[in-house]
Protein backbone atom coordinates (compact mmCIF):
# COMPACT_ATOMS: atom_id res chain seq x y z
CA UNK A 1 0.00 0.00 0.00
CA UNK A 2 3.07 2.61 0.69
CA UNK A 3 4.33 1.68 -2.28
CA UNK A 4 1.14 2.65 -4.52
CA UNK A 5 0.69 5.97 -2.37
CA UNK A 6 3.78 6.84 -3.15
CA UNK A 7 3.66 6.30 -6.93
CA UNK A 8 0.12 7.80 -7.33
CA UNK A 9 1.89 11.11 -5.34
CA UNK A 10 4.24 10.96 -8.33
CA UNK A 11 1.92 11.02 -10.69
CA UNK A 12 -0.18 13.43 -9.25
CA UNK A 13 2.31 15.64 -8.48
CA UNK A 14 3.95 15.86 -11.95
CA UNK A 15 0.71 16.40 -13.88
CA UNK A 16 -1.19 18.60 -11.41
CA UNK A 17 -0.95 22.07 -12.18
CA UNK A 18 -0.53 23.34 -8.84
CA UNK A 19 -1.10 26.99 -7.40
CA UNK A 20 2.50 28.46 -6.76
CA UNK A 21 4.33 31.37 -5.72
CA UNK A 22 7.87 29.76 -5.08
CA UNK A 23 10.31 33.06 -5.62
CA UNK A 24 14.13 33.74 -5.12
CA UNK A 25 13.36 33.47 -1.32
CA UNK A 26 12.28 29.75 -1.61
CA UNK A 27 15.42 28.10 -3.53
CA UNK A 28 17.43 25.85 -1.52
CA UNK A 29 21.17 24.61 -2.42
CA UNK A 30 21.66 20.76 -3.21
CA UNK A 31 22.32 19.14 -6.33
CA UNK A 32 20.64 15.79 -5.19
CA UNK A 33 17.81 17.74 -3.92
CA UNK A 34 17.70 19.37 -7.15
CA UNK A 35 17.56 16.06 -9.19
CA UNK A 36 14.50 15.06 -6.99
CA UNK A 37 12.70 18.13 -7.27
CA UNK A 38 13.12 19.30 -3.99
CA UNK A 39 11.50 16.38 -2.51
CA UNK A 40 14.28 16.04 0.31
CA UNK A 41 12.80 16.73 3.88
CA UNK A 42 12.42 12.88 4.55
CA UNK A 43 15.96 11.92 3.54
CA UNK A 44 18.49 15.11 3.70
CA UNK A 45 21.10 12.81 3.00
CA UNK A 46 23.99 15.17 2.36
CA UNK A 47 25.56 17.86 4.12
CA UNK A 48 22.97 20.39 2.10
CA UNK A 49 19.68 18.48 3.70
CA UNK A 50 20.63 21.04 7.05
CA UNK A 51 18.65 24.00 4.73
CA UNK A 52 15.87 21.04 4.49
CA UNK A 53 16.27 19.42 7.51
CA UNK A 54 18.35 20.06 10.47
CA UNK A 55 17.89 16.24 11.58
CA UNK A 56 19.49 14.77 8.40
CA UNK A 57 23.02 14.41 9.53
CA UNK A 58 22.39 13.32 12.64
CA UNK A 59 24.44 10.00 13.41
CA UNK A 60 26.68 10.62 10.79
CA UNK A 61 29.97 8.21 11.02
CA UNK A 62 32.43 10.70 9.40
CA UNK A 63 33.31 14.31 8.76
CA UNK A 64 32.33 15.64 5.44
CA UNK A 65 33.03 18.39 3.24
CA UNK A 66 31.09 20.04 0.06
CA UNK A 67 30.54 22.79 -1.90
CA UNK A 68 27.42 23.50 -4.27
CA UNK A 69 27.40 25.88 -7.26
CA UNK A 70 23.88 26.33 -9.23
CA UNK A 71 22.46 28.94 -11.40
CA UNK A 72 18.20 29.30 -12.34
CA UNK A 73 16.99 31.49 -14.97
CA UNK A 74 13.30 33.23 -14.69
CA UNK A 75 11.74 35.85 -16.10
CA UNK A 76 12.59 38.27 -13.21
CA UNK A 77 16.62 37.69 -13.91
CA UNK A 78 19.34 34.67 -13.46
CA UNK A 79 19.72 33.73 -9.99
CA UNK A 80 23.97 32.35 -8.77
CA UNK A 81 23.73 29.97 -6.15
CA UNK A 82 26.74 29.11 -3.93
CA UNK A 83 26.95 26.79 -0.79
CA UNK A 84 29.17 24.75 1.15
CA UNK A 85 28.89 22.85 4.21
CA UNK A 86 30.62 21.02 6.77
CA UNK A 87 29.66 18.24 9.13
CA UNK A 88 31.50 15.67 11.74
CA UNK A 89 30.40 13.74 14.66
CA UNK A 90 30.36 15.45 18.20
CA UNK A 91 32.18 12.92 20.39
CA UNK A 92 30.92 13.97 23.68
CA UNK A 93 28.00 12.56 22.69
CA UNK A 94 27.42 8.87 20.99
CA UNK A 95 25.05 10.01 18.33
CA UNK A 96 25.66 13.72 17.71
CA UNK A 97 26.90 15.53 14.65
CA UNK A 98 27.46 19.47 14.33
CA UNK A 99 27.99 21.54 11.56
CA UNK A 100 28.31 24.75 9.75
CA UNK A 101 26.94 25.87 6.37
CA UNK A 102 26.39 28.99 4.15
CA UNK A 103 24.22 29.61 1.26
CA UNK A 104 24.50 32.42 -0.53
CA UNK A 105 22.27 33.88 -3.73
CA UNK A 106 22.80 37.09 -6.50
CA UNK A 107 19.99 37.46 -9.10
CA UNK A 108 20.53 39.71 -11.79
CA UNK A 109 17.95 42.31 -10.62
CA UNK A 110 19.45 43.24 -7.61
CA UNK A 111 18.06 40.90 -4.91
CA UNK A 112 20.56 39.29 -2.28
CA UNK A 113 20.51 37.09 0.13
CA UNK A 114 23.38 35.56 2.32
CA UNK A 115 22.77 32.07 5.57
CA UNK A 116 25.71 31.15 7.60
CA UNK A 117 23.99 27.98 9.59
CA UNK A 118 25.44 27.02 12.67
CA UNK A 119 23.70 22.80 12.82
CA UNK A 120 23.00 20.14 15.60
CA UNK A 121 21.70 16.72 15.17
CA UNK A 122 21.42 13.85 17.03
CA UNK A 123 19.38 10.36 17.80
CA UNK A 124 16.83 10.41 20.52
CA UNK A 125 14.77 7.22 21.73
CA UNK A 126 11.35 8.03 23.14
CA UNK A 127 10.77 5.83 25.81
CA UNK A 128 6.56 6.67 25.44
CA UNK A 129 6.52 5.78 21.58
CA UNK A 130 7.28 2.21 20.72
CA UNK A 131 9.82 2.69 17.25
CA UNK A 132 11.76 0.50 15.53
CA UNK A 133 14.16 3.29 15.19
CA UNK A 134 15.48 6.07 17.61
CA UNK A 135 13.99 9.47 16.50
CA UNK A 136 16.34 11.98 14.49
CA UNK A 137 15.96 15.27 15.54
CA UNK A 138 17.78 18.65 14.88
CA UNK A 139 18.25 22.33 14.95
CA UNK A 140 20.18 25.29 12.85
CA UNK A 141 20.84 28.71 14.49
CA UNK A 142 20.78 30.96 11.42
CA UNK A 143 22.46 34.42 10.83
CA UNK A 144 20.53 36.04 7.69
CA UNK A 145 21.80 38.95 5.54
CA UNK A 146 18.50 39.76 3.09
CA UNK A 147 17.89 42.65 0.28
CA UNK A 148 14.25 42.28 -0.08
CA UNK A 149 14.07 45.18 -3.09
CA UNK A 150 16.48 45.67 -5.70
CA UNK A 151 18.85 48.48 -4.39
CA UNK A 152 17.26 48.29 -1.05
CA UNK A 153 19.85 48.11 2.53
CA UNK A 154 20.41 45.13 3.55
CA UNK A 155 18.42 43.59 6.36
CA UNK A 156 20.49 41.51 9.31
CA UNK A 157 18.58 39.01 11.36
CA UNK A 158 18.91 35.81 13.21
CA UNK A 159 16.78 32.37 12.84
CA UNK A 160 16.31 29.14 13.94
CA UNK A 161 15.43 26.15 12.08
CA UNK A 162 14.32 22.57 13.55
CA UNK A 163 13.22 19.34 12.32
CA UNK A 164 12.40 15.77 13.02
CA UNK A 165 13.44 12.14 10.95
CA UNK A 166 11.81 9.04 11.74
CA UNK A 167 12.47 5.24 9.85
CA UNK A 168 11.00 2.17 9.78
CA UNK A 169 12.49 -0.98 8.88
CA UNK A 170 10.49 -1.35 6.10
CA UNK A 171 12.05 1.53 4.10
CA UNK A 172 9.13 4.13 5.12
CA UNK A 173 10.66 6.92 6.34
CA UNK A 174 9.10 10.61 7.10
CA UNK A 175 10.05 14.24 8.13
CA UNK A 176 9.00 17.55 9.52
CA UNK A 177 10.78 20.67 9.83
CA UNK A 178 10.12 24.37 10.88
CA UNK A 179 12.51 26.71 8.55
CA UNK A 180 13.98 30.23 8.99
CA UNK A 181 12.09 31.17 11.79
CA UNK A 182 13.58 34.87 11.66
CA UNK A 183 12.90 38.49 12.77
CA UNK A 184 14.25 41.27 11.73
CA UNK A 185 14.40 40.36 7.81
CA UNK A 186 11.04 41.74 6.24
CA UNK A 187 10.29 38.25 4.65
CA UNK A 188 6.91 35.69 4.76
CA UNK A 189 9.16 33.28 7.11
CA UNK A 190 8.54 30.67 8.34
CA UNK A 191 8.13 27.57 5.97
CA UNK A 192 7.03 24.19 7.16
CA UNK A 193 8.13 21.47 5.25
CA UNK A 194 6.06 18.09 5.80
CA UNK A 195 8.00 14.84 3.81
CA UNK A 196 8.27 11.45 3.44
CA UNK A 197 9.89 8.73 1.76
CA UNK A 198 9.45 5.40 0.77
CA UNK A 199 12.26 2.83 -0.63
CA UNK A 200 11.35 -0.46 -2.51
CA UNK A 201 14.44 -2.33 -4.05
CA UNK A 202 16.42 0.15 -5.46
CA UNK A 203 14.04 2.73 -5.80
CA UNK A 204 13.50 5.33 -3.43
CA UNK A 205 9.83 7.45 -3.62
CA UNK A 206 9.54 10.70 -2.01
CA UNK A 207 7.31 13.76 -1.69
CA UNK A 208 7.30 17.30 0.02
CA UNK A 209 4.58 19.63 1.31
CA UNK A 210 5.87 23.03 1.82
CA UNK A 211 3.86 25.45 3.06
CA UNK A 212 4.30 29.37 4.06
CA UNK A 213 2.46 32.57 3.99
CA UNK A 214 1.75 32.89 -0.15
CA UNK A 215 2.40 29.34 -1.25
CA UNK A 216 1.71 25.99 -0.54
CA UNK A 217 3.42 23.42 -3.03
CA UNK A 218 3.82 19.85 -3.55
CA UNK A 219 7.14 18.23 -4.69
CA UNK A 220 7.14 14.74 -5.66
CA UNK A 221 10.26 12.86 -6.68
CA UNK A 222 12.32 9.43 -7.70
CA UNK A 223 15.58 8.14 -6.85
CA UNK A 224 16.85 5.13 -8.51
CA UNK A 225 20.11 3.30 -7.25
CA UNK A 226 22.12 1.23 -9.11
CA UNK A 227 25.07 -1.02 -9.08
CA UNK A 228 25.03 -1.18 -5.20
CA UNK A 229 24.56 2.65 -4.72
CA UNK A 230 27.56 3.76 -6.95
CA UNK A 231 24.78 5.50 -9.56
CA UNK A 232 21.74 7.55 -8.56
CA UNK A 233 19.10 8.66 -11.52
CA UNK A 234 16.79 11.13 -10.25
CA UNK A 235 13.41 12.89 -11.62
CA UNK A 236 11.31 15.15 -10.28
CA UNK A 237 9.20 18.13 -10.75
CA UNK A 238 11.51 20.86 -10.93
CA UNK A 239 11.62 24.19 -8.53
CA UNK A 240 9.70 26.56 -9.99
CA UNK A 241 10.56 29.94 -9.39
CA UNK A 242 8.39 33.22 -10.43
CA UNK A 243 5.30 30.72 -12.07
CA UNK A 244 8.01 28.92 -14.55
CA UNK A 245 6.68 25.42 -14.59
CA UNK A 246 9.93 23.00 -14.83
CA UNK A 247 10.88 19.06 -14.81
CA UNK A 248 13.93 18.40 -13.16
CA UNK A 249 16.36 15.60 -13.57
CA UNK A 250 20.01 14.44 -12.11
CA UNK A 251 22.52 12.00 -11.18
CA UNK A 252 24.74 11.07 -8.26
CA UNK A 253 28.47 8.72 -8.76
CA UNK A 254 28.99 7.92 -5.07
CA UNK A 255 33.29 7.05 -5.64
CA UNK A 256 33.29 7.07 -2.04
CA UNK A 257 34.83 9.00 -0.55
CA UNK A 258 33.99 11.37 -3.01
CA UNK A 259 30.50 12.24 -3.98
CA UNK A 260 29.61 14.31 -7.14
CA UNK A 261 25.77 15.17 -7.85
CA UNK A 262 24.77 16.98 -10.75
CA UNK A 263 21.13 18.30 -11.47
CA UNK A 264 19.65 20.23 -14.16
CA UNK A 265 15.61 21.59 -14.71
CA UNK A 266 13.72 22.55 -17.96
CA UNK A 267 10.58 24.30 -18.65
CA UNK A 268 7.64 22.22 -19.71
CA UNK A 269 6.22 24.37 -22.17
CA UNK A 270 9.41 25.15 -23.90
CA UNK A 271 13.51 25.31 -23.58
CA UNK A 272 13.82 29.06 -25.20
CA UNK A 273 11.39 30.41 -21.70
CA UNK A 274 13.56 32.14 -19.06
CA UNK A 275 13.47 29.33 -16.20
CA UNK A 276 15.11 26.49 -15.80
CA UNK A 277 18.80 25.94 -14.31
CA UNK A 278 21.61 23.26 -12.65
CA UNK A 279 23.54 22.71 -9.85
CA UNK A 280 26.74 20.85 -9.05
CA UNK A 281 27.75 19.32 -5.89
CA UNK A 282 30.64 17.91 -4.94
CA UNK A 283 30.87 16.27 -1.62
CA UNK A 284 34.21 14.46 0.62
CA UNK A 285 33.80 11.75 3.20
CA UNK A 286 36.78 11.51 5.69
CA UNK A 287 37.88 8.19 6.69
CA UNK A 288 34.65 6.64 4.11
CA UNK A 289 35.77 3.11 2.77
CA UNK A 290 36.72 3.00 -0.59
CA UNK A 291 33.92 2.32 -2.93
CA UNK A 292 35.47 -0.18 -4.90
CA UNK A 293 35.76 -2.03 -0.69
CA UNK A 294 31.78 -2.48 -1.47
CA UNK A 295 32.14 -4.70 -4.58
CA UNK A 296 35.22 -6.93 -3.34
CA UNK A 297 33.70 -7.55 -0.12
CA UNK A 298 30.25 -8.59 -1.14
CA UNK A 299 32.18 -11.00 -3.73
CA UNK A 300 34.07 -12.31 -0.64
CA UNK A 301 31.07 -12.98 1.08
CA UNK A 302 29.31 -15.03 -1.49
CA UNK A 303 32.34 -16.55 -1.68
CA UNK A 304 32.78 -16.96 2.06
CA UNK A 305 29.04 -18.79 2.13
CA UNK A 306 29.55 -20.75 -0.62
CA UNK A 307 32.22 -21.85 1.39
CA UNK A 308 30.57 -23.05 4.23
CA UNK A 309 27.12 -24.15 2.74
CA UNK A 310 30.29 -26.76 0.96
CA UNK A 311 32.06 -27.83 4.04
CA UNK A 312 28.26 -27.98 5.85
CA UNK A 313 27.21 -30.55 2.59
CA UNK A 314 30.73 -32.17 2.90
CA UNK A 315 29.63 -33.31 6.29
CA UNK A 316 26.37 -34.37 5.48
CA UNK A 317 27.90 -37.01 3.25
CA UNK A 318 30.11 -38.49 5.48
CA UNK A 319 27.32 -39.34 7.96
CA UNK A 320 25.13 -40.23 5.00
CA UNK A 321 28.13 -42.84 4.12
CA UNK A 322 28.64 -43.72 7.87
CA UNK A 323 24.54 -44.75 8.16
CA UNK A 324 25.15 -46.46 4.72
CA UNK A 325 27.63 -48.92 6.33
CA UNK A 326 25.66 -49.39 9.31
CA UNK A 327 22.40 -49.53 8.56
CA UNK A 328 21.55 -52.36 5.57
CA UNK A 329 17.61 -51.58 5.53
CA UNK A 330 17.50 -48.33 4.73
CA UNK A 331 20.98 -48.74 2.60
CA UNK A 332 18.91 -47.93 -1.20
CA UNK A 333 17.22 -44.52 0.17
CA UNK A 334 20.20 -43.43 1.70
CA UNK A 335 22.04 -44.04 -1.16
CA UNK A 336 19.61 -42.04 -3.67
CA UNK A 337 20.14 -39.42 -0.60
CA UNK A 338 23.98 -40.06 -1.05
CA UNK A 339 23.78 -39.25 -4.55
CA UNK A 340 22.10 -35.94 -4.60
CA UNK A 341 24.09 -35.04 -2.04
CA UNK A 342 26.72 -35.28 -4.21
CA UNK A 343 25.72 -33.68 -7.07
CA UNK A 344 24.73 -31.12 -5.06
CA UNK A 345 28.26 -30.50 -3.92
CA UNK A 346 29.54 -30.42 -7.54
CA UNK A 347 27.21 -28.18 -8.86
CA UNK A 348 28.43 -25.59 -5.47
CA UNK A 349 32.11 -26.23 -6.61
CA UNK A 350 31.25 -25.26 -10.43
CA UNK A 351 29.41 -22.01 -8.62
CA UNK A 352 31.93 -21.41 -6.01
CA UNK A 353 34.90 -21.43 -9.28
CA UNK A 354 32.80 -19.12 -11.27
CA UNK A 355 32.51 -16.67 -8.49
CA UNK A 356 36.13 -16.78 -7.79
CA UNK A 357 36.58 -15.98 -11.31
CA UNK A 358 34.06 -13.00 -11.40
CA UNK A 359 35.41 -11.62 -8.45
CA UNK A 360 39.01 -11.46 -10.57
CA UNK A 361 37.58 -9.74 -13.18
CA UNK A 362 35.33 -7.01 -10.71
CA UNK A 363 38.62 -6.74 -9.05
CA UNK A 364 40.27 -5.91 -12.47
CA UNK A 365 37.83 -3.57 -13.79
CA UNK A 366 37.40 -1.62 -10.40
CA UNK A 367 41.14 -1.20 -10.41
CA UNK A 368 40.47 0.06 -13.98
CA UNK A 369 37.80 2.67 -12.82
CA UNK A 370 39.86 3.87 -10.24
CA UNK A 371 42.84 4.66 -12.43
CA UNK A 372 40.57 6.66 -14.73
CA UNK A 373 39.09 8.31 -12.23
CA UNK A 374 42.02 9.55 -10.50
CA UNK A 375 43.49 10.87 -14.20
CA UNK A 376 40.56 12.62 -14.21
CA UNK A 377 40.49 14.54 -10.84
CA UNK A 378 42.50 16.57 -8.88
CA UNK A 379 44.43 14.65 -6.22
CA UNK A 380 42.11 15.52 -2.88
CA UNK A 381 44.15 17.18 0.07
CA UNK A 382 45.82 14.72 2.80
CA UNK A 383 43.00 12.85 4.90
CA UNK A 384 43.28 14.51 8.03
CA UNK A 385 42.81 11.53 10.89
CA UNK A 386 39.44 11.12 12.18
CA UNK A 387 39.13 11.85 16.14
CA UNK A 388 38.52 8.27 17.92
CA UNK A 389 35.27 8.38 19.11
CA UNK A 390 34.94 6.41 22.48
CA UNK A 391 33.65 2.96 22.35
CA UNK A 392 30.53 1.90 23.90
CA UNK A 393 31.18 0.00 27.27
CA UNK A 394 32.34 -3.55 26.24
CA UNK A 395 32.81 -2.79 22.94
CA UNK A 396 34.52 -3.13 20.45
CA UNK A 397 35.47 -6.90 21.38
CA UNK A 398 38.02 -9.46 19.91
CA UNK A 399 37.50 -12.78 18.68
CA UNK A 400 40.44 -15.40 17.80
CA UNK A 401 39.89 -17.49 14.86
CA UNK A 402 39.14 -21.19 14.63
CA UNK A 403 38.71 -23.35 11.81
CA UNK A 404 35.45 -23.26 10.30
CA UNK A 405 35.11 -19.41 11.36
CA UNK A 406 32.85 -17.65 8.52
CA UNK A 407 31.48 -14.12 8.43
CA UNK A 408 27.90 -14.70 8.93
CA UNK A 409 28.74 -17.37 11.65
CA UNK A 410 30.63 -14.82 13.14
CA UNK A 411 28.12 -11.82 13.03
CA UNK A 412 25.32 -14.58 14.30
CA UNK A 413 27.38 -15.04 17.13
CA UNK A 414 28.40 -11.82 18.18
CA UNK A 415 25.15 -9.89 16.79
CA UNK A 416 22.43 -12.48 16.68
CA UNK A 417 22.09 -11.38 12.92
CA UNK A 418 24.04 -13.18 10.56
CA UNK A 419 23.03 -10.50 7.93
CA UNK A 420 25.16 -8.20 9.86
CA UNK A 421 28.76 -9.65 8.51
CA UNK A 422 29.87 -6.41 6.69
CA UNK A 423 30.47 -4.57 9.55
CA UNK A 424 33.35 -7.17 11.02
CA UNK A 425 34.58 -7.72 6.95
CA UNK A 426 35.08 -3.67 6.82
CA UNK A 427 36.73 -4.02 10.55
CA UNK A 428 39.34 -6.38 9.71
CA UNK A 429 39.86 -6.23 5.64
CA UNK A 430 43.38 -7.31 6.06
CA UNK A 431 42.70 -10.74 8.14
CA UNK A 432 40.82 -12.16 5.12
CA UNK A 433 41.96 -14.48 2.53
CA UNK A 434 39.57 -15.81 -0.33
CA UNK A 435 36.54 -14.00 2.14
CA UNK A 436 37.36 -15.98 4.69
CA UNK A 437 39.06 -15.21 7.90
CA UNK A 438 42.68 -16.41 9.12
CA UNK A 439 43.03 -18.87 11.44
CA UNK A 440 44.35 -17.74 14.16
CA UNK A 441 44.41 -14.24 13.44
CA UNK A 442 42.31 -11.41 16.28
CA UNK A 443 39.77 -9.80 14.51
CA UNK A 444 38.13 -6.76 16.10
CA UNK A 445 34.10 -7.16 16.34
CA UNK A 446 32.62 -3.73 16.80
CA UNK A 447 29.60 -2.04 18.34
CA UNK A 448 26.54 -3.33 16.35
CA UNK A 449 25.70 0.60 16.34
CA UNK A 450 28.85 1.87 15.67
CA UNK A 451 29.23 3.27 11.94
CA UNK A 452 25.21 2.62 11.01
Amino acid sequence: MAARWFVLSLCLGLLAPPARAADFYDAEPGAAAMGMGMAYTAIAADPFGMFFNPAGEANTPYTQAAGNLGRLDSPDGALTLVSAAYVRPFDPINTATVGLGYFGERQSNGDAADNVVFNYGQLLKVPQIDLSRPLKVGGNFRILSVSPHPGAKSHIGLGFDGGVMAESNYGLKGGLSVMNFATGVGLPYPVVNLGAAYTWRNLTFASDLRMRSGLMELDPGVEASLDQGLLKLRLGRGFEMDGVNTLAFGFGADFSPLVIDAAMTLPWDGTNRPGGGYEVSVNYKFGAPSFAGNFVGQAAADAASLTGEIALLTQQEKNLENQVQSEGTDKQILSGDLAVLQKRIAELKDEYRLMNREKDVMGYEIRQSQLQIQSLMPKPAPKPKPKKRVPAPHWPKTHVVQDGDTLRSLAQRYYGDPDQWEKIYRANESKFSQGLPVPGAVLVIPALGQGD
